[in-house]
């Protein structure tokens, strides 16, 4: 995967709906990791006595998400993405980020993030985003980001999800691929982590772009604000191509699209009772955002 610089170890995200994956099961269904730098040392972490790893930050423990709750299970049938947070929201199930280690350092509830979505969507409308603005976000797997994507969904912004810095080119050319991928979609405001702000910043100032880090955002007021009701034909975010082949392409996806693609991964892969996801894929790569984090919502 790809690692953003500077940071010192690897987050693993999980959106676990199978207890376990032996052979069988992964020749029958299509699991995979995905990785996030965390830019926390890894520290020797307490573990329970029936085996789940005490926080880091304090004694308490975590608890992953369930695999399955009471609210039943649907196949993507939603007119919008709006729709699938909403009641991905109603269940007990989520999302849960882990150390390289496999440490458990965050489970994090669609209930949480659609609260946390429908916060920064007000923060984003009082900074002045309005419906088909397009708001470049900074593709770090963590709850920052699942947050930020939503709340440009319920906002009606366009999302647009950029990479992170890998070890490849080095910093000048990350912030010339930010450059062109910038000038192309013209968004109204960059959001990015707050520790690759020297980069991020330096190609939003060449391309006179507004940019923020997310910390700085999330501690601005929210106050409430009328979110518009998306419809099937309207835009919901922006994917670029992973530019293994040419430079990267935008690519302008819909809610009817995308929810059409999400349940044909429900169906192909004959998700159901007790199945769970893990991935290493980059939220920036198609593969990653769509399969391994938005269908995981839609497809709860």
């Amino acid at each position: 995967g790809d690692w953003p610089m500077g940071h010192n170890d690897a987050t693993l995200l999980e959106d676990w709906n199978r207890p376990h994956l032996g052979n069988d099961d992964c020749d029958r269904k299509n699991a995979s990791l995905v990785l996030r730098s965390s830019g926390k040392s890894l520290s020797q972490r307490p573990i329970a006595d029936n085996g789940i790893t005490l926080s880091p930050m304090q004694d308490t423990l975590i608890q992953s998400t369930p695999n399955d709750c009471a609210l039943p299970r649907r196949r993507a049938d939603f007119a919008t993405f709006n729709e699938a947070i909403d009641y991905a929201a109603r269940s007990e199930k989520g999302l849960n980020f882990h150390d390289m280690r496999g440490t458990l350092e965050r489970a994090y509830t669609y209930r949480e993030m659609r609260d946390d979505a429908l916060a920064m969507a007000h923060r984003l409308v009082a900074a002045g985003i309005r419906p088909k603005d397009r708001v470049a976000l900074i593709a770090e797997t963590c709850p920052e980001f699942a947050a930020l994507f939503c709340a440009c969904v319920y906002a009606g912004a366009w999302p647009v999800p950029l990479p992170l810095p890998t070890t490849f080119g080095g910093k000048e050319s990350y912030i010339d691929q930010l450059v062109v991928q910038l000038e192309s979609s013209d968004p109204a405001l960059l959001i990015f982590p707050p520790e690759i702000a020297e980069m991020t910043q330096a190609a939003a100032e060449r391309v006179g772009c507004k940019s923020i880090d997310w910390d700085t955002l999330a501690a601005q007021d929210a106050p409430e604000a009328d979110l518009p009701e998306a419809q099937p034909e309207d835009i919901c975010y922006l994917q670029y191509s992973s530019g293994s082949t040419r430079f990267p392409t935008g690519v302008a996806v819909t809610h009817k699209a995308l929810l059409h693609n999400l349940y044909g991964h429900a169906q192909a892969m004959d998700l159901g009772t007790n199945d769970r996801c893990v991935s290493w894929l980059p939220w920036y790569h198609d593969m990653g955002l769509v399969g391994c984090f938005l269908s995981l919502i839609a497809n709860q």
